[in-house]
């Protein structure tokens, strides 16, 4: 068993000579607020066929893919990222900028350091080493540590067996070089007001070519907010207007490939593309009878929805073009202690009928739906935890627009949920979770102490793509997570809520926010270190919908929608769409997901809470 206390610095050791004392300098950030900088982020690299060679080459040329995720995480520092004794970051690095971040803003660094940064890929740990002189009188301190790369060690919670088949494989480079820090540390503030760092690392790419990665970084404070401030409310509805902007501007040619389905009718993902938009716009408060909506609508009409991608998404933007206005503010706030039943017209009615029919089709059908459901794109003997949670969504959706879903359905894709939910593998804490229910009471103190579940200590438990053999991590764990949620909800309204199963249920709902817990952070997608760079949009959206569906306001005291909405606003650009993650990534789905985050779109399923 791992002890609480270690889940969240278990990535981290330091041996330091001189033992922390009472008056060593903390961070001193408003209660889940946050320090903003300016940045400037450099990157270059520089090939040579040897060592020494490239040693004494300037860094000039750009650093290939594969080093440096693409985003830029935002320059914040947010008061839930440290760890408890508020000296240091707590959440795990997930690439070389947020190992400079890390070291440049850790105030334990004295005398002789030791320290160790997991999984940074390609190269697999890194050790720093070296020795940090004290600050002058003004604040001011400047360091070198020497950097080696190292085989990769166990984390919490991950089995022997999947790290030599999962992980090693992926910490191909044996690199060392150095760490430059040069901070200012402001007492009076109890900040970092500035700092530049600078990394340098030289590796054996292929053999007898070596090349030198050189990454620099430099904050400058521009100020510290409060929790949700002002600003942070403006910035925030800014961004969901310009993001709607630019998603009218794109439904006003629904011809785009991208919006075209395959031709072999296999896929309808174009539709699918659509009715995701539509969802967002109507959920941003765009009214159903806007023009550029209702076209889009007719357009939906007409389309032959084939895939459960399609069918889920298209039956959830039809219930929210039919929901009460501010329906989600009035559950948080519980003016409404369920979503509101769904009114349809006939002929909306009868269409969501005929996609709740095809949506019932796509399963497993290797197994028996009444004991086991899961979910297929279409028919077929395979199923995948992502599209099953869009499966759920749909029938979730279909059965607040009044359509009959068995009250089988949701036992049986509970069983399957619990059946492919990962191993703990010795890994539990002790679950907080604050709902909006527990605000409201007040029930959350001022000193920031949350409502543990039950008090009980939890075992942290992921899913992954598909079956518990391969590694956990976040945009899975929050589709299952979630669709545990819904599971929950419908055999509850359907009557159910001494059924020998919801036990085992809440059981598994509580490890997964327990996983959630152990790895939480929203600059990348937690878990396995090779989904890291992939699927960050949708893990945050897959974050807003288990929460909100949940209700839950926060995950271990943290505000999960603060944190990962400052990720999110910083990634927008001047048109109003929000950059991908990759190259081939399509702007309308980043767009959509990052908005339904910063909007909360997402409805609690039972009790406003």
């Amino acid at each position: 068993m791992i002890a609480p206390m270690s889940l969240r610095s278990a990535w981290l050791y330091l041996a330091l000579t001189v033992p922390v004392a009472a008056q060593d300098p903390a961070w001193r950030l408003p209660e889940r607020g946050a320090a903003e900088y300016r940045r400037k982020a450099t990157a270059h690299s520089v090939v040579a066929d040897s060592q020494a060679a490239v040693a004494k080459l300037e860094a000039k040329d750009a650093v290939p893919a594969g080093f440096l995720p693409r985003l830029v995480p935002a320059p914040w520092l947010c008061q839930g990222e440290f760890t408890p004794d508020q000296r240091a970051i707590g959440d795990e690095p997930r690439d070389l900028r947020d190992v400079l971040r890390a070291v440049a803003c850790d105030l334990r660094l004295s005398t002789t350091v030791r320290s160790r940064y997991l999984r940074l890929l390609p190269f697999g740990d890194l050790v720093l080493t070296g020795r940090v002189e004290a600050p002058d009188a003004e604040g001011r301190q400047s360091f070198t540590l020497e950097v080696a790369s190292a085989d990769p060690e166990q984390r919490p919670g991950e089995a022997k067996a999947a790290l030599q088949r999962f992980v090693r494989p992926l910490c191909r480079r044996s690199a060392r070089g150095t760490v430059t820090v040069t901070r200012t540390w402001d007492a009076g503030a109890g900040v970092v007001r500035l700092f530049r760092a600078e990394m340098t690392l030289v590796f054996e790419e292929d053999k007898g070519r070596f090349r030198k990665l050189v990454i620099t970084d430099e904050w400058d404070l521009a100020g510290v907010h409060e929790n949700q401030d002002t600003a942070f409310r403006e910035d925030v509805a800014k961004a969901i207007a310009d993001g709607v902007n630019w998603l009218k501007r794109e439904l006003k040619d629904l011809g785009r490939p991208h919006m075209k389905d395959q031709e072999d009718g296999a896929r309808s993902y174009g539709s699918g593309r659509i009715a995701l938009a539509l969802l967002t716009l109507l959920h941003a408060d765009v009214p159903a009878a806007d023009p550029i909506v209702a076209a889009a609508f007719d357009e939906l009409r007409g389309r032959v929805l084939v895939d459960t991608y399609s069918l889920g998404v298209a039956l959830m933007a039809m219930a929210a073009r039919h929901a009460p206005p501010n329906e989600a503010e009035m559950l948080r706030s519980g003016a409404l202690s369920a979503p509101k039943p769904r009114v349809l017209a006939a002929a909306d009615k009868e269409l969501a009928a005929q996609w709740l029919e095809s949506l019932m089709k796509n399963l497993d059908t290797r197994v028996d739906a009444g004991y086991r459901l899961r979910f297929n794109y279409t028919a077929g003997p395979r199923f995948d935890n992502s599209v099953t949670q869009y499966g759920l969504l749909g029938l979730f959706a279909a059965q607040l627009c009044q359509l009959e879903v068995p009250s089988t359905r949701w036992r049986a894709a509970a069983t399957h949920l619990m059946e492919v939910q990962d191993a703990a593998n010795d890994r539990e804490l002790k679950l907080s979770l604050t709902r909006y229910r527990d605000l409201r009471a007040n029930s959350d103190s001022d000193n920031g102490r949350t409502r543990a579940v039950g008090g009980l200590v939890v075992p942290a438990r992921g899913f992954a793509y598909q079956l518990p053999d391969r590694p956990a991590y976040g945009s899975m764990t929050t589709a299952g997570t979630g669709g545990l949620v819904i599971a929950r909800a419908g055999l509850l309204q359907a009557g159910l809520a001494k059924a020998d199963v919801m036990p085992k249920i809440n059981a598994a709902i509580d490890a997964g926010f327990a996983w959630l817990a152990a790895e939480f952070h929203v600059r990348s997608n937690p878990g396995f270190v090779d989904r890291a760079d992939d699927s960050w949009y949708y893990y945050l959206y897959g974050l807003e919908r288990t929460c909100e569906l949940a209700g839950v306001a926060r995950i271990q005291g943290r505000d999960w929608y603060y944190e990962g909405a400052l990720q999110l606003l910083a990634q927008q650009g001047r048109s109003g769409a929000f950059r991908t993650e990759h190259e081939r990534g399509l702007l309308l789905d980043a767009t959509c997901f990052a908005v339904l985050f910063l909007k909360r779109a997402s409805l609690g399923v039972t009790t406003g809470g």
